[in-house]
């Protein structure tokens, strides 16, 4: 049995604060595996370990990757590894946002447009001004 990972069963796996699910999420990642995770129960647990659990940046990277390096887990670790490069290396900008240049950049849609100055000034997004368009 194979199947998809959503974001409850990866916070077990790597929290297991809930010891019976934890087992029971181990289980089904070890014996019926392998299971997909989608970009969205990925970010959805970035989001939960640092708000909810408070882990820094650093902690959630090596969490996360963790994961996406199992065999039995199938995930984008290439762009989740790239989304983690700005992340880790500008803490004023978003996960969200730093998964959005990387998704720009690995599927060859650049530059990613934006308003966001912050975001324009630390990642290779493009701020959307008359200039911009015009050039």
């Amino acid at each position: 049995m194979t199947g998809s990972l959503d974001a409850n069963v990866l916070l077990r796996l790597l929290l297991d604060d809930v010891p019976e699910q934890h087992q029971l999420a181990v289980s089904l990642v070890t014996d019926h595996g392998p299971n997909a995770v989608s970009d969205v129960a990925m970010i959805e647990t970035i989001f939960v370990l640092g708000r909810a659990y408070e882990l820094t940046r650093a902690e959630q990277y090596e969490a996360v990757m963790g994961l996406l390096r199992l065999p039995m887990i199938e995930g984008r670790s290439d762009l989740f590894e790239g989304a983690f490069a700005d992340y880790l290396g500008h803490p004023e900008l978003s996960f969200e946002d730093c998964y959005l240049v990387a998704l720009a950049q690995t599927e060859r849609r650049e530059p990613l447009w934006t308003f966001d100055r912050k975001l324009a000034q630390q990642t290779d997004a493009r701020l959307v001004t008359l200039d911009a368009l015009s050039a």
